[in-house]
């Protein structure tokens, strides 16, 4: 099944704050991460219920899955989106270290 993969502004958001983050620290680095996680995003055409059920999924009214980008806790970010029909929406981009998604933040 291919799907049309669509960030949320909630979702954009965490991605310019990373990349922010990143860049005050190693501007090659950020430019390298930020091409990397929208490449990984676009994966999410082909197959997105091929990623595990997100931990949060329990508290929320639709599944929630996730894809993780990067390695090792310290740059892994997870990759929140749900599958509705041929869509796949990014919820939520959350660093590793990050405390689980919670319904009042959605």
């Amino acid at each position: 099944m291919t799907c049309r993969a669509v960030i949320t502004p909630a979702a954009e958001d965490d991605l310019r704050t990373a990349y922010r983050y990143l860049r005050e620290r190693s501007p090659e680095a950020a430019r390298t991460w930020i091409r990397g996680i929208r490449q990984k995003i676009k994966t999410l055409a082909h197959n997105p219920e091929r990623t595990p059920l997100a931990f949060e999924s329990a508290a929320f009214r639709l599944p929630i899955r996730v894809l993780l980008h990067g390695s090792g806790n310290r740059g892994t970010h997870r990759i929140l989106f749900i599958v509705i029909g041929k869509a796949v929406f990014v919820l939520h981009i959350r660093h590793g270290s990050m405390l689980p998604l919670n319904t009042e933040e959605e």
